[in-house]
C-alpha cells in the first residue's frame, strides 16, 4: 500500500473517508489500491486495510454515515459489554437524524430518530448511553432474553434505575413499556438477578418477610459484604444462590469465607438455591419465617 495512505490510516485509527484519503493521493491512485486488494471500502466511502475490516466495522460505519451518526441498539449493548443476541452481530446498528435518508448497505442497520439520543465518545467511536441501548432494544428482544441487558447494566453499576426511567419516559411509543417499568421498579428495589426478582415476588413478598433490605451492606472485621436480602432486627442474611449457572471452587471458597466473616458479627447466612426457590416456594417461605422467628426468640435477643 502507498505510504501516504498508510500514514493517514494510522493517524485516524485505521479507517479513513474517501475525502480524507484524496487529500494525499489522486483518485486513480486510491482506486488502484482498492483494485489491488491493498485497501477495502468496508462501507460506502469508509476505507481500511482488508485485515482490519471486521475489527473496525463500527468505526467504518460512523465514517460512512457522517458525524451525526451514532452507534446504537444491539451494537451499543455489545460495546457496553451487556448481553446481546449472537445473531445481532451480523450488522452494525447506527442511528441518524430523521431528516436523513441514507442508502441501506449490507452489514448496516440504520435507525432514524427525530430527537438525537443521549450519546458520548468511547475511543474513536460515538455510541448511545447504556440506558438508551437497554430501552431501545427492549421491544426487539424475545421474552427469554428481554430482561438480561437491564439487569446486567444495573448490576454492573453502569446504569441507575432512575436513568432507565428517564429513557423510558423519552420513548413515548415504546412497546412493552409497562413490563419494562415493572422491571425497573424491581431493580430500584435492589434486585440484581433473575433469581432475586423471583425471590422478591414469589417468596419474600408476604407479611412477615417484607421488611428485608435488598443489597444490604454489612461491615465486618474482615471487610464489607453486600448480601442479597438482609433482616437487620434478626441479623439474618438470605443469599439467593444461582450456582446452577455459574459456579467454581473459587466461588464456593469465597462464599464460605464471607459466611464466616458475617458470623463473627452474629449474622446468620441462609442460602436458597435456584432449584428450591422455583420448586418449593411454600417450603422456602415457611423456613424463612421460622428462621426469623427463632432468631427473634433466642435468649440473647429477648427484650
Amino acid at each position: 500500500m502507498r505510504a501516504e495512505i498508510d500514514e493517514v490510516l494510522d493517524r485516524l485509527g485505521g479507517v479513513g473517508s474517501r475525502e480524507q484519503l484524496l487529500r494525499v493521493v489522486t483518485r486513480n491512485q486510491l482506486d488502484n489500491e482498492v483494485r489491488k486488494g491493498h485497501l477495502l471500502a468496508r462501507f460506502t466511502g469508509a476505507y481500511c486495510r482488508p485485515w482490519d475490516a471486521d475489527r473496525l466495522a463500527e468505526q467504518a460505519a460512523l465514517v460512512s454515515l457522517g458525524p451525526d451518526a451514532v452507534l446504537s441498539h444491539f451494537t451499543a449493548l455489545r460495546m457496553w459489554n451487556l448481553p446481546a443476541p449472537a445473531a445481532s452481530a451480523d450488522a452494525v446498528d447506527v442511528t441518524v437524524p430523521a431528516r436523513r435518508c441514507p442508502r441501506s448497505q449490507p452489514g448496516l442497520r440504520i435507525h432514524r430518530v427525530a430527537t438525537p439520543p443521549p450519546s458520548g465518545p468511547s475511543g474513536r467511536v460515538r455510541l448511545v448511553t447504556p440506558a438508551e441501548a437497554v430501552v431501545t432494544t427492549w421491544p426487539l428482544l424475545g421474552r427469554a432474553h428481554q430482561r438480561a441487558p437491564a439487569i446486567a447494566a444495573v448490576r454492573q453499576r453502569i446504569v441507575k434505575p432512575d436513568e432507565l426511567r428517564k429513557r423510558i419516559g423519552a420513548h413515548t411509543r415504546l412497546a412493552g413499556r409497562q413490563q419494562l417499568e415493572r422491571l425497573t421498579a424491581l431493580l430500584a428495589a435492589g434486585c440484581e438477578s433473575e433469581l432475586e426478582i423471583w425471590g422478591l415476588l414469589q417468596v419474600f413478598d408476604v407479611p412477615g418477610l417484607r421488611h428485608g433490605k435488598r443489597q444490604l451492606v454489612l461491615r465486618t472485621p474482615a471487610g464489607s459484604f453486600r448480601v442479597d436480602l438482609g433482616f437487620e432486627a434478626e441479623r439474618v442474611a438470605f443469599e439467593l444462590d444461582g450456582r446452577r449457572f455459574h459456579s467454581s471452587p473459587a466461588d464456593r471458597e469465597r462464599d464460605l469465607r464471607r459466611d464466616a466473616a458475617l458470623a463473627t458479627i452474629d449474622w446468620l447466612t441462609v442460602r436458597l438455591s435456584w432449584e428450591r426457590m422455583h420448586d418449593d416456594v411454600v417450603g422456602c417461605r415457611r423456613d424463612a419465617l421460622a428462621i426469623l422467628a427463632a432468631r427473634r426468640g433466642s435468649p440473647g435477643r429477648r427484650r
